[in-house]
């Protein structure tokens, strides 16, 4: 559909909105003309132009307040008082005449009429709010769009194709409810114009030229999108419907319910054809948005700006959610910005059973969406012709402002929350008027057999077509083979699934070091041109020095290495987070700032060979929406890295739904593949509850099957060895980084370039090579490590205690660490924490040495913090004395219990 624009008299209006906003805002001689319009200084002629501007300038901005929104015409609509005061003031004057006109004709027009046509476009089936768009030309074309479009007929052919989106839509649930009426399946019923408004969006994407779009998705009507939209074969749907298992994955692969399942399929009109895919989604409302943003923003990497994105909400979640301010936020952000998002909330006016006047504060469920100033169309879902002209006036602004659009589609739910559950108790009045209601299918039916007397037996054809479909399909479920759903995304058929065993494999992911000083060497100098501040010049300088001389490499030389050697090597490479590009702990400077132009550049960047690319995405302070977009990202293409980081670890609860519901659970249930690296500084430090944890016991706990990565790199070729192996290796998981916070400055936590040159490899198990067995074996993680040898080495216990760090601990290195303790005999072994004794992976070490075969059911002493419902104390004092004692212990210096 095209979208006409009516443009003539867009100007005059748009300045005299500016003029009744602010007098001083317009130029002399356009504020001398309106003053001699206004009624209190003219008369006649000049009264009918002033009261015209007046009448559009009003129903343009309060015509939504009277619009018939609402199908069930529930709730008395009050009249906008603005509006009735200018109704009167026409009613007072008949006859008078305007030059206004919305066409851009140059003729007199009736005051009246003018007044009646804007009552028929703005307060009809359609409300338009555009108040909220700042940019003055952005918002005089909608208003232009809209009032042109909808002044016009709509054509036969687009009614038809709203007909065919609702018979095929309730022809499916029908089948549905008889072949499975114990199933719950959210059903679109009373929401069908959203199945009219995805098709119709779709095709006029596909038209205008997307070569992609991505959809994210909510329950209700899920599995009509899927069959009626995206295409998805009715066989495989039913047989999920059923129960079957329709996988290959393996004892590890968990599956989910089918109105959570995601289908990448395509769409074809004329000579164009556009992929479309479905994320799979959780229980969780809005907890897709992100990911599909994130997804749609790695898309467009690779194809241009080519993939629309398209999110599907409803109203309880739309106004409940605290996520959809961050997802909405991040729109119009440089680093991720995805060229606008079409939002579609289908609004069934309720919850589960809380009515929207419990839900919410604001008017409309789509209130939140005006913060970041998104046009808003709010239609009414029982009139398909009207969603579909609002489909098409969607994508046409977003083609036109790559920028958000918010469509409020207000319908009803014919059954309750879900199929099994009963309404009535608790919205008796609601569901009697719906109940009360003829079908869509039956009352449209009528409404397009008035325009094309062959409908009604040509939807008939049509449904019956589709019920022998599904009919066919039914009758096949228990002959379906497994993999017969297979959900690998495009791009990702050469990765191969990996369990534990696989994981642990050795990759040797080093360089020559030839190579990686002269990839060092490119990443550490700057132009002279150049003035950086004093301290990160001297940064670059030392960091220049440490990689000609191959030694004293810290973590952030060793990290840049790794960015650098991909980027050279054609992988992109993507860092997100909180003050990312410098650092939380100044230890990063990524980007080099001109103290006297302002201007940056990124060195690393400079690496970047073929289509590569480097971004470091200093993001807002969020954790929930933003990690869920990197996590979107990292699931567009394998072949690249993106990370992730929080600003201090103990901030990764902020983003727990997002952690359980999808990175550490996608491939189990969805066999979705990841390669996101997520960085959680952690350490006890003297600094309080909340910036010493990244509580490692939570993630240890959540891993099983092969399922992620929980690392703790001890020195910096380690953290190198774990970044270019999430690219290097032949499968994909998400890595969890326990990341260093004092260790970035601990002059003994450095790494030679030998440690990462060619042949060499991340090594899951750091031990020191004994000159005889030692009396004693502390094992450790992480930074406490360091603070053990430097007790031990000051007391000259070398050859009586040997200290062993795990650099990884899920998948568990255990025949690394056998064989590490092996070189000790029968010595003493101790578990050695900072942690409390509740946290920590205490408890998962304590599991791996009981239950493995290869330790021999060895007793593992420990020590650790008393068990605390904090991460760690407040006092610097109590940090110091706690920490004393603890290695005190380990080291057997007080003869203690452990």
């Amino acid at each position: 559909m095209t979208v006409p624009v009516a443009t003539e008299s867009a100007y005059l209006l748009d300045i005299y909105a500016r003029y009744r906003r602010d007098p001083l805002s317009v130029p002399a001689d356009w504020r001398i003309h309106f003053e001699e319009m206004e009624p209190e200084r003219a008369g006649g002629r000049g009264n009918g132009e002033a009261l015209g501007l007046r009448l559009v300038e009003a129903y343009r901005r309060f015509g939504h307040r009277e619009a018939a929104l609402d199908p069930l015409d529930l709730a008395a609509r009050m009249p906008a008082v603005p509006l009735e005061r200018l109704r009167a003031e026409v009613a007072a004057q008949p006859g008078l005449m305007t030059r206004v006109t919305l066409s851009g004709e140059t003729c007199e027009t009736p005051l009246a009429s003018l007044a009646a046509e804007l009552q028929r476009l703005y307060a009809g089936k359609v409300g338009l709010e555009a108040q909220q768009v700042e940019d003055d030309e952005a918002r005089d074309w909608l208003y232009g769009a809209f009032e042109a479009l909808f002044a016009a007929q709509a054509p036969v052919d687009l009614a038809n194709r709203a007909l065919d989106a609702i018979v095929l839509a309730d022809t499916f649930e029908t089948f549905i409810k008889v072949k499975f009426p114990s199933k719950k399946r959210f059903g679109v019923e009373g929401a069908e114009g959203a199945i009219v408004f995805l098709r119709e969006l779709l095709r006029e994407a596909c038209l205008s030229g997307f070569d992609e779009t991505v959809i994210g998705g909510m329950h209700r009507g899920r599995l009509a999108t899927l069959a009626t939209v995206l295409g998805k074969p009715v066989g495989t749907l039913l047989a999920e419907i059923k129960g079957r298992d329709l996988t290959d994955g393996g004892p590890d692969f968990t599956g989910d319910v089918p109105y959570h399942l995601g289908y990448a399929g395509e769409v074809s009109h004329g000579e164009r054809r556009m992929k479309l895919s479905i994320s799979p989604h959780p229980s969780h409302l809005m907890t897709v948005a992100p990911v599909v943003t994130g997804l749609a923003r790695g898309k467009r990497g690779t194809a241009g700006d080519d993939v629309l994105c398209l999110l599907l909400h409803t109203d309880a979640a739309f106004s409940g959610q605290g996520l959809v301010g961050e997802v909405l936020q991040l729109g119009g952000l440089a680093g991720y910005e995805v060229g606008g998002t079409v939002h579609l909330v289908v609004n069934n006016q309720i919850g589960f059973t809380t009515n929207a006047s419990e839900g919410r504060t604001s008017r409309y469920c789509t209130d939140i969406g005006k913060m970041v100033g998104a046009p808003v169309l709010h239609v009414n879902g029982d009139d398909p012709v009207a969603v579909a002209r609002v489909a098409a006036l969607a994508l046409a602004w977003r083609r036109r402002y790559r920028r958000d659009v918010l469509i409020d589609l207000v319908c009803y739910r014919r059954n309750g929350h879900n199929e099994l559950d009963e309404p009535r108790f608790t919205q008796p009045k609601i569901w009697a008027a719906i109940d009360a209601r003829p079908s869509l299918r039956d009352s449209f039916t009528a409404v397009v057999a008035g325009l094309d007397a062959a409908a009604p037996e040509r939807v008939a054809q049509l449904a019956e077509a589709f019920k022998a479909e599904m009919q066919e399909g039914y009758a096949a479920i228990e002959s379906l083979r497994p993999n017969a759903a297979s959900a690998r995304p495009e791009g990702w058929a050469g990765i191969a699934r990996a369990g534990a065993a696989e994981m642990l494999d050795r990759i040797e992911t080093g360089l020559p070091i030839e190579q990686l000083r002269a990839i060092g060497r490119e990443a550490s100098l700057l132009p002279p041109e150049l003035k950086p501040h004093a301290k990160v010049a001297q940064f670059y300088r030392t960091r220049l020095e440490t990689i000609e001389s191959g030694n004293d490499i810290n973590f952030a030389t060793a990290e840049a290495l790794a960015f650098a050697s991909l980027l050279a090597e054609g992988v992109p490479v993507r860092l997100s987070g909180q003050d990312c590009a410098r650092g939380t702990f100044t230890q990063r400077h990524l980007g080099v700032h001109d103290v006297e132009t302002g201007q940056h550049l990124m060195p690393v960047a400079g690496l970047a060979a073929g289509a590569a690319r480097f971004e470091a995405v200093n993001s807002p302070l969020s954790e929930y929406g933003v990690l869920g977009f990197e996590y979107g990202y990292s699931l567009a293409a394998p072949n690249r890295l993106v990370l992730w980081e929080a600003q201090f670890g103990d901030f990764l609860n902020g983003a727990q739904i997002m952690v359980d519901q999808f990175i550490v659970s996608a491939e189990a249930k969805w066999e979705l593949m990841s390669g996101l690296v997520v960085l959680l500084p952690h350490g006890l430090e003297g600094q309080g509850p909340d910036h010493s944890s990244a509580r490692i016991e939570r993630l240890l706990q959540l891993c099983a099957g092969g399922n992620m990565i929980v690392a703790n790199p001890s020195t910096p070729a380690n953290l190198f060895h774990l970044l270019r192996r999430q690219v290097k290796a032949p499968w994909r998981k998400p890595l969890f980084v326990i990341a260093p916070k004092a260790l970035l400055r601990q002059k003994a936590c450095v790494s030679a370039l030998e440690e990462m040159a060619a042949g060499t490899a991340f090594r899951p198990v750091v031990s020191e090579k004994p000159v005889r067995p030692a009396r004693r074996v502390v094992l450790c993680s992480g930074k406490i490590g360091y603070e053990l040898a430097a007790a031990r080495d000051g007391l000259g216990l070398e050859d009586e205690i040997a200290i062993v760090r795990l650099d990884q601990l899920y998948p568990f290195p255990a025949e690394e660490l056998a064989e590490a303790l092996s070189q000790h005999g029968d010595a003493d072994l101790v578990w050695c924490q900072e942690e409390p004794e509740n946290q920590g992976a205490l408890a998962h070490v304590a599991h791996q040495l009981r239950c493995d075969p290869r330790f021999g059911g060895r007793a593992l002493a420990h020590v650790a913090r008393p068990p605390l419902p904090v991460a760690a104390g407040g006092s610097i004092e109590r940090h110091e004395g706690e920490q004393a004692a603890l290695i005190g212990q380990a080291l057997d210096l007080t003869r203690g219990n452990a």
